[in-house]
């Protein structure tokens, strides 16, 4: 049985997981290597950092089938200086064998209405190029309005910015 709910901090293991797997088969080809294979290799560290963000913060939404995280969003005020009045959809993955079963739309609705009560009407979101995901976001309403690049490991990525109002 499917479930969206908020994450704890008890969870913070599994979206480690799902995040380091999409990384690996969505952006093999797209990142280089190296940048990949770090995330792996600093799972367990990254799994700590985002349980103290989660007891912190309430910014994490999980999706599950039997009680396993299968998907999560991450989501929180723009970290673009072009945007600062947006909200932001940092991160939003679902394991590839769950993938369009509707889940992605179900975590993006209910971050897009947690950033709505906490009074944003809009919401941005980076996409790589590459990322097969830019077609889920533009059906949900996203708009590229802008693009980015940022250096990887010599590697120059663009991302596309996506705006959402709500």
């Amino acid at each position: 049985m499917f479930n969206i709910r908020k994450a704890t901090p008890e969870d913070a293991l599994g979206i480690s997981i799902v995040n380091v797997y999409t990384w690996k088969t969505t952006y093999t080809g797209v990142l280089p290597d190296e940048v990949i294979d770090k995330r792996i290799d600093e799972l367990l560290d990254r799994a700590k950092d985002k349980s103290a963000e989660i007891e912190k913060e309430d910014n994490f939404i999980v999706a599950t089938f039997d009680n396993t995280i299968i998907g999560f969003c991450n989501y929180g005020k723009s970290r673009d200086e072009a945007f600062l009045a947006s909200g932001e959809i940092n991160a939003l993955y679902i394991l590839k064998g769950f993938q369009h079963m509707g889940l992605g739309k179900k975590l993006f609705d209910a971050a897009t209405m947690k950033l709505s009560q906490r009074g944003y009407t809009s919401v941005i979101i980076n996409c790589l190029q590459g990322n097969p995901a830019l077609q889920f976001y533009k059906h949900m309403g996203g708009e590229i309005v802008s693009s980015r690049k940022d250096e990887f490991n010599g590697k120059i990525i663009t991302a596309d910015i996506l705006y959402f109002t709500i």
